[in-house]
């Protein structure tokens, strides 16, 4: 073999050998990556399904009307990401009633800022229905709206006369009402259970998805007035919704910037006023809002007979 010869071979093998080592630190880096990489990927996982459960608590503090939250937590996870779920549901009168859950998927490529509709709704030429369970929706109405979705109705006088029944009502007020003037009207049997902020100008709540703005009273120690401890954590959340960079939009009203608008008009409880309020009780205590001339519209949600067991 001629020394031409014996040179290309070794040139030949330093290369196959360089490429070698290169394959093998490759694979090495490779392998001390992976831990790293995966490490990152969950931590940013975990900030972004972190965001998306604070927005959904906000959501369901805020747009959940009557609504009760059982749980939240983290679902159908993997590598790339996972759900946030949260289960949900009323409670009329003891009467347990299932809800459609908040659902929103998270990825460690996506962010964590956009908005988790709280409620999906189907509608019949007169109502709203959730979607999920198809329950009825107890609808809140506005004079104001030039061409509203759904008609206001007249519900209390159909509920009053049915005997033995435990009704869900939505109240729409003439003018709005603060708390403790609402507390004064109402009937000491039926009980206000969430109060609805309203919205602005001609928007149309009956085209909003059920996605309202109001304050839940079911867990206040002394639901008889409304303190300013009490209001403070609600008012928090308007103005922490009021700051959101996005919100949900429906012709042109923006839920999430009225919230704000609400937070500022009003910073303490005492002044602050309600446009309707979600009362349940027995529908023969119904009777005496029949001829209210405070009330603009009535809608019935949940509606059904007593039962020994609930």
């Amino acid at each position: 073999m001629n020394e031409s010869k014996k040179f290309r071979r070794l040139a030949l093998w330093v290369k196959i050998r360089r490429w070698g080592i290169t394959v093998v630190i490759a694979i090495l880096v490779v392998l001390a990556a992976m831990p790293v990489a995966y490490k990152l990927t969950q931590m940013r996982a975990a900030k972004v399904s972190n965001e998306i459960m604070l927005n959904m608590e906000m959501d369901n503090d805020l747009m959940a009307p009557n609504i009760e939250v059982s749980d939240q937590y983290l679902g159908n996870t993997s590598v790339m990401g996972g759900q946030v779920i949260s289960h949900r549901y009323k409670d009329i009168e003891g009467y347990r009633i299932p809800w459609s859950p908040v659902i929103q998927n998270y990825s460690w490529l996506t962010s964590g800022g956009g908005d988790a509709l709280s409620n999906a709704t189907d509608q019949s030429a007169t109502a709203l229905y959730d979607r999920v369970t198809e329950q009825k929706i107890p609808m809140f109405f506005n004079a104001r709206a030039t061409r509203p979705n759904l008609k206001a109705t007249h519900d209390l006088r159909k509920v009053a006369e049915t005997k033995g029944a435990v009704a869900e009502m939505a109240l729409t007020f003439k003018q709005p009402l603060t708390y403790q003037q609402v507390r004064a009207k109402l009937p000491a049997k039926v009980h206000p259970q969430w109060y609805w902020i309203g919205v602005s100008g001609t928007a149309d709540p009956t085209s909003m998805d059920n996605n309202l703005l109001g304050y839940n009273t079911k867990n206040l120690a002394h639901p008889e007035r409304l303190s300013q401890d009490n209001y403070r954590g609600f008012y928090r959340e308007l103005v922490k919704a009021g700051k959101t960079a996005s919100g949900m939009s429906y012709d042109g009203f923006n839920i999430y910037k009225y919230a704000g608008q609400y937070a500022k008009r009003y910073p303490k409880g005492s002044q602050a006023k309600f446009a309707g309020v979600i009362v349940t009780g027995n529908s023969e205590d119904f009777q005496s809002l029949t001829n209210a001339n405070w009330i603009y519209a009535s809608s019935a949600g949940f509606f059904r007979q007593r039962s020994v067991i609930k």
